[in-house]
């Protein structure tokens, strides 16, 4: 069993999910603050010692069309420094919509509006997660 963490990456805020490769299915850790690179490789560092984490899914903001954004490309220079500091493996799982998604399910589920602004972030990452575990899922049949 592989334990894998999920990353919604934003300018402020990360959220992450915990899944694993056995159930196909994750929890949301949470959304968190960060104020510098250094704090969140800390915080990454401390989750995945914590969780016995064997790679990480990060979630790639691609625009509609495909193309890639100025937050895509981003992703995948923070990726690879994430790989080289940590030595862990990282994948790139599109995020499209996943934010969006993630607000709409905790209105569904009658969260304030407090509770969405605070956590969609760590939902997105649990959506992320997951939408990797089935396209992984998949493509191994």
């Amino acid at each position: 069993m592989a334990n894998v963490l999920g990353i919604d990456y934003g300018k402020k805020f990360v959220g992450y999910a915990v899944g694993n490769n056995i159930s196909l299915s994750s929890s949301t850790y949470g959304t968190i603050f960060y104020k510098n690179q250094k704090n969140l490789f800390t915080d990454l560092k401390k989750l995945i010692n914590d969780w016995d984490i064997q790679y990480i899914v990060i979630g790639l903001p691609l625009n509609m069309d495909d193309s890639e954004s100025e937050m895509s490309l981003f992703i995948r220079k923070l990726a690879k420094r994430i790989q080289k500091s940590l030595n862990i493996k990282c994948k790139l799982h599109d995020e499209r919509l996943t934010t969006f998604e993630a607000k709409e399910l905790m209105i569904e589920n009658k969260k304030s509006s407090k509770q969405v602004i605070s956590d969609n972030d760590g939902v997105a990452a649990k959506l992320i997660l997951e939408s990797w575990f089935r396209e992984k899922e998949e493509s191994d049949v």
